[in-house]
């Protein structure tokens, strides 16, 4: 344990020390150990509890042996410790994120297509500067979207408009929420601060796998709105954007069919459920072919994965359901990693097409669900196609393909880990978390030679790092939705080749997750105020 001095006041909290390191066996801990850290730090110090305060840095686990919980913190004492002082640079760190906004701005009216974080986050920033920008959305305001979703998961109709890859939030609005995408951008902890602000779970800021919650991320994409709106922001609902004006070699607006919007500017965010617009504006700016990422999502037993992962029989008290994060590198096929795993979750059909099937997850705040599931992905090269029409057509094959085998009514086919392993049909549990239920089917008839070799090499390796994985696994469907074949050229702005278009998230190819997606709209925002 290292206790060292900082150098000045941050912000509200007054730090006196850092402690580095504190480790606690996650075995004794209680529930809610990060509220009740007090008498443990006082302990370790030879202190008494009221002599000190706390703030949590940082929280991650290591269950390599027995899991622990460690903590890296702030401490602020009425006294003096006898330890050995440093001065670390912690410049920052309790003081507000702030963004580089100009002072004063005559910008008015830009226009923010896509209200996924790209476009949300992008709108946020330009509502600050005052520019008082429309948002517009081919889909419909959170609240409408639950509506939707229940009312398809009775009657099988599908909202092209309505659904869980369309609308306020985007896809990421009724996902896991999961936060950790490595992203490194300068602009991160700003977008932790007003996720908190808008009643995202506090921790997420200082946990090292942090998120939301299925539950959680309605109410904050509400509460995001309405600070937009307050700013001066004003989103138009249920209106598809089809192209953009190019006036005189300049982006002059946006086309909704054939009504004209006229701005100063454009920030395109369109996700993964734009495919026609960005298929549409792939002939009229420059942009090019990438690779991009693909799989099956696998479902396991929740307490299967708390074993793996605790190795205890029964999951400690102060620590959530197990999650994992799984790559192999075998060499003789393409390498596969664990994506969007959500412990404790459902598998959901998250498409916007109709007769369109398509995999994805989703977990509550809680994680308290029977099942775990996560996509095991992996990546299609560059030079598997000779054009982008050509990667959309097999992805689109795939979820007709995958719909038809379901049945025609969205419900999702599953097939035995051990039977995709060996090339044979076989189901041999039907009871699933998958919210449109599964029939037997044959997944890996589905997907191209690479792929299924790909995913049974991966099979090997991970059954082998949790045993049971094979036996206690099933796919469920094909996850086809996961990242862009598509990469539009931007400069360091993200203005696309038509100056006053700029394009943001993961519907360009330019991000992979809410974060990144996030932080790509904040840049974008910038570059237009710039």
């Amino acid at each position: 344990m290292k206790l060292v001095k900082l150098p000045v006041e941050r912000g509200i909290f007054v730090a006196d020390y850092i402690l580095e390191k504190l480790t606690v066996g996650a075995g004794r801990a209680p529930v809610g150990i990060d509220s009740a850290l007090g008498s443990i730090i006082a302990g370790k110090l030879k202190t008494a509890p009221e002599k000190i305060d706390y703030q949590i840095l940082g929280k991650s686990i290591d269950s390599r042996k027995e899991p622990v919980i460690i903590y890296k913190l702030l401490i602020s004492s009425n006294e003096k410790l006898d330890l050995p002082l440093a001065s670390p640079e912690v410049s920052g760190v309790m003081k507000k994120a702030e963004l580089p906004l100009p002072e004063k701005i005559s910008l008015r009216n830009p226009v923010v297509v896509g209200t996924g974080p790209a476009g949300i986050f992008g709108a946020l920033v330009l509502a600050m500067a005052g520019t008082n920008p429309v948002i517009i959305d081919r889909g419909h305001d959170v609240e409408s979207r639950k509506t939707a979703w229940q009312k398809f998961l009775q009657d099988r109709e599908l909202d092209t408009e309505n659904n869980l890859l369309i609308g306020e939030g985007g896809a990421g609005a009724f996902s896991d929420g999961k936060l950790h995408t490595g992203t490194k951008d300068v602009n991160r902890r700003f977008i932790l601060e007003e996720m908190i602000a808008a009643g995202a779970p506090p921790e997420i800021a200082y946990l090292s796998r942090p998120h939301v919650g299925s539950d959680k991320l309605p109410s904050v994409s509400i509460n995001l709105r309405r600070k937009i709106e307050a700013l001066g922001g004003t989103f138009i609902w249920g209106k598809e954007v089809t192209g953009v004006i190019n006036s005189g070699g300049r982006c002059g607006g946006v086309r909704c069919g054939r009504e004209e919007i006229f701005a100063p500017a454009v920030l395109l965010a369109p996700g993964l459920g734009g495919r026609a617009l960005v298929r549409s504006l792939s002939g009229m700016l420059n942009s090019c072919l990438k690779p991009f990422q693909m799989g099956c999502r696998i479902e396991h037993p929740q307490s299967l994965i708390d074993r793996c992962q605790y190795h205890c029989t029964n999951r400690p008290a102060a620590l959530g359901a197990a999650e994992y994060h799984l790559v192999s590198r075998p060499g003789d096929a393409w390498n596969v990693s664990s994506f969007c795993m959500c412990p404790g979750g459902n598998v959901v059909n998250a498409t916007a097409w109709k007769k369109h099937s398509i995999s994805n997850g989703m977990s509550n705040y809680s994680r308290n669900g029977e099942f775990a599931n996560s996509c095991l992905i992996t990546t299609l090269p560059v030079d598997y196609f000779s054009s982008v029409d050509e990667a959309y057509t097999l992805i689109e094959k795939i979820e007709t393909s995958l719909f038809a085998a379901g049945g025609g009514d969205y419900t999702m086919i599953a097939q035995d880990a051990a039977a995709f392993l060996n090339g044979r049909a076989g189901l041999k549990n039907k009871h699933t978390g998958c919210e449109v239920g599964i029939v037997p089917g044959r997944v890996d008839h589905l997907l191209v030679t690479e792929v299924q070799s790909a995913l049974r090499a991966a099979l090997r390796f991970f059954d082998r790092k949790c045993p049971g994985f094979i036996r206690d696994g099933k796919f469920v469907g094909v996850e086809s939705c996961v990242s862009s074949p598509l990469r539009f050229e931007r400069n360091e702005k993200g203005e696309s080749s038509l100056p006053g278009l700029f394009l943001a998230g993961e519907g360009v190819g330019a991000a992979g997750g809410i974060l990144s997606g996030a932080a790509d709209g904040i840049r974008c925002a910038l570059g237009i105020l710039q």
